[in-house]
């Protein structure tokens, strides 16, 4: 009878521990949302990125993924989401950064044995770790020559319902939307801090846009999990028309491209008519002429 047990005890750890888990290895390439498990899927910014490693820390299960800006070199996003699956807890306490007060932007509520966060915050980006998931995201970093801003902005957002907890970081390169390189690099000094943005306009602006743009991933995140009521912490309410630089210059190229294809085909008519004796050859290159500039 305690063998039978036994083997059940230990087929039931097994099935609690593999529950849930990320569907990605190192070097994937991943668009539009990660998934965890079954369903629960985080969003991802436009564009391609790629798994730099999956870890479990614990009840917690991790994945880091990067973006890099074509142009500079230098990373765009850096993401990190993470997630428990089932766990022998009853609950979780809310995690310290939801009682913070001296950040730009948070937003949080506290349920019976569940709790949602959200948090706008600077991070420095070389500040090294000893130890845990930031230790080998620093070592990831430097062993690959990754190259990071001074300063990230960071959206930080955090759910608990009973057992479990879901959460996401998304780090951004605030230099890649025109924001100047930071002249104080301390934490408590830099432009970014809420005592001191009221004198760096450029900066007050840009995390305006954040809140606005991260604000989706949070919706996003409610529908995935179904989260209801004041745990939602009403991400529509911080909703606008705003977008930051990777989208703005995707749509600027396209339509420089749309553009490009107008004047060949309009070159391509003109040549016709010209061949077809429609227009002299003065004519044909006045209207060149006139296309090209």
């Amino acid at each position: 009878m305690k063998k039978i047990v036994l083997v059940i005890s230990i087929f039931m750890l097994l099935i609690t521990n593999s529950f849930a888990k990320w569907k990605y290895n190192p070097g994937d390439i991943v668009q539009n949302e990660v998934v965890f498990g079954k369903k629960d899927s985080f969003k991802l910014p436009p564009g391609e990125f790629f798994v730099a490693f999956v870890s479990r820390e614990r009840e917690f299960k991790d994945i880091m993924l990067y973006q890099i800006d074509k142009d500079s070199g230098y990373v765009r996003w850096a993401i990190h989401f993470y997630a428990t699956g089932k766990t022998d807890w009853g609950w979780w306490n809310q995690p310290k950064f939801c009682k913070r007060t001296n950040v730009y932007f948070i937003k949080t509520y506290k349920g019976n044995k569940n709790y949602a966060c959200w948090m706008i915050n600077h991070y420095r980006s070389a500040i090294p770790s000893n130890k845990g998931f930031w230790a080998k995201v620093r070592e990831y970093e430097i062993s690959n020559g990754l190259k990071n801003p001074d300063i990230f902005i960071g959206s930080k957002h955090e759910y608990s319902k009973g057992s479990k907890v879901w959460g996401s970081t998304y780090f951004y390169n605030p230099e890649l939307d025109g924001v100047p390189k930071p002249k104080n690099l301390e934490w408590n000094t830099n432009e970014f801090h809420k005592q001191r943005i009221m004198n760096y306009p450029k900066h007050e602006k840009f995390l305006k846009k954040y809140i606005s743009v991260t604000a989706k991933f949070v919706d996003e995140l409610n529908k995935s999990l179904n989260i209801r009521g004041k745990l939602k912490l009403n991400p529509q309410e911080n909703f606008s028309e705003a977008t930051i630089n990777v989208e703005k210059k995707d749509s600027q190229n396209a339509t420089k491209s749309a553009e490009k294809k107008d004047v060949v085909g309009e070159l391509k008519t003109l040549k016709e008519l010209l061949d077809a004796g429609a227009l002299t050859q003065d004519e044909f290159d006045k209207a060149k002429k006139k296309l090209l500039n």
